[in-house]
């Protein structure tokens, strides 16, 4: 069964029709017809719906989405490979999101040490991205990482930066 869009905007009282569309493109719900979807996109939405209302002041994007998603294309046994596109898409996203979710929490601090063992220059961005704030001095010390700035070395257009470990940080013997 379809159902028209134009209703959703009245069913879910929203200020504007725009905020429908915004949801379905959230959902990555395409209209089956002209100004209509299918009954799993409604029941989609409705869910989608439910939450925004337990939750006030969620975004859309909060919305967390199931791992397991309604197929509307089959799986051709002689490749193995789905008929349509964005289901491939979305496997491809829900496996990206376990990752994601599955990811070391040691990770950042295994890339400094290596940093600092090996004597490598690491760039202002990538300093950033492994400490979680931008150097502002010449030098500073996140927990057992000592952070110098080179003064006349660059890595492209960014400042670079000499990664030592304190003197005192515990090292494992292996």
């Amino acid at each position: 069964m379809n159902y028209k869009i134009s209703e959703l905007q009245a069913r879910y009282s929203l200020s504007s029709k725009q905020s429908v569309y915004d949801r379905m493109k959230a959902l990555q719900i395409v209209p089956v017809s002209r100004g209509k979807i299918s009954s799993q996109a409604l029941d989609k939405l409705d869910k989608l719906n439910e939450f925004m209302k337990k939750n006030p002041g969620a975004k859309i994007w909060e919305f967390p989405r199931d791992v397991e998603y309604e197929s509307s294309g089959q799986l051709d046994k002689s490749t193995g490979q789905l008929d349509n596109f964005n289901e491939t898409l979305k496997l491809v996203e829900a496996i990206a999101r376990h990752f994601a979710t599955n990811q070391d929490p040691l990770a950042k601090y295994k890339a400094l040490e290596y940093a600092a063992n090996h004597i490598m220059l690491l760039p202002t961005s990538k300093i950033k991205e492994l400490t979680g704030g931008r150097p502002s001095k010449n030098h500073f010390q996140r927990g057992t990482f000592i952070f110098t700035k080179e003064e006349d070395t660059r890595i492209g257009r960014e400042t670079a930066w000499r990664v030592q470990m304190t003197p005192n940080a515990f090292r494992p013997t292996t």
